[in-house]
């Protein structure tokens, strides 16, 4: 890996982001129409379960989560995609579709030789995102289904990195030149192309907050507090998680840090229930 790669390939994602480039594929027909119908306060059931109906796989997903331990404890199992919105909800449809075409962009042909790394990117989002819905949950009174959106796209400019392979494959193979442009860019790049996909502001904010700006005010607990710490305690910093000024404003502690690890491994379960690994 030459430094002229290098240089050459920074230079590339400064002259995207300033000129507002940053873009990935658009999210697949099926979920498109799911977020414009979700957006129509006159959407019911019924019409999304025949939107859904039209992609086998996103519709076996919706029918897998219903059925899961954590939305039918009672073990009372549907087979109908209608019945399946109404157990969830209009915002877990919402979520599971996310995640499907999230998830379609991290199999992304083209990028085998980094399939590894892909795997391992989309998990820790899977992670990230359950987490921070469960904080967001417990500790809160914010959207928990945003929270668990805003941490599975917290990796979205990793992705996006990735997909520079044919031009600097030799470069993106080389893990410590990969990792440094990852801590470098991917956090940026992960709200442009968020804010390219028409997330709300506060969805945006996670992607790249300002930690330091963060920490001298003083204020209500929102998203990007939520996913910072989500993050931060799935990376072992656990120890001085609870002194960190967004943790104070999520009022977590060592007494409910418990309860919430706890909900978070159940609501892990349900999601891998209806998610697969990137291929």
């Amino acid at each position: 890996m030459s430094q002229d790669q290098h240089f050459k390939f920074v230079k590339s994602l400064a002259l995207e982001l300033n000129r507002k480039e940053i873009k990935l594929s658009s999210f697949p027909d099926v979920v498109i129409r799911v977020r414009k119908a979700l957006d129509d306060e006159d959407t019911t059931g019924e019409k999304l379960a025949r939107i859904l109906s039209v992609d086998p796989v996103l519709a076996s997903r919706i029918l897998v989560l219903a059925n899961s331990t954590f939305y039918n404890p009672a073990g009372i199992k549907i087979d109908g995609l209608d019945a399946a919105v109404g157990r969830i909800g209009f915002e877990k449809v919402r979520t599971t579709a996310i995640s499907y075409a999230v998830e379609q962009l991290h199999a992304s042909k083209g990028l085998e030789a980094l399939k590894a790394e892909l795997r391992q990117t989309w998990s820790a989002g899977v992670r990230l995102a359950a987490l921070s819905e469960v904080i967001a949950q417990q500790c809160t009174k914010l959207d928990a289904d945003s929270a668990f959106i805003a941490g599975l796209l917290n990796q979205i400019g990793v992705l996006y990195i990735f997909t520079k392979y044919d031009e600097y494959p030799d470069l993106l193979q080389d893990s410590e030149a990969r990792q440094n442009l990852i801590d470098e860019w991917a956090a940026p790049i992960g709200e442009n192309i968020v804010a390219n996909w028409d997330f709300s502001a506060e969805v945006q904010a996670t992607l790249n907050p300002d930690l330091d700006e963060r920490a001298r005010r003083v204020a209500d607990p929102d998203l990007a507090d939520v996913v910072t710490v989500a993050k931060a305690s799935l990376n072992g910093a656990e120890d001085q998680l609870f002194d960190t000024p967004e943790a104070k404003r999520l009022q977590l502690n060592d007494q409910n840090m418990p309860t919430v690890m706890e909900q978070y491994e159940q609501k892990l379960m349900a999601v891998a229930s209806a998610v697969r690994p990137a291929a």
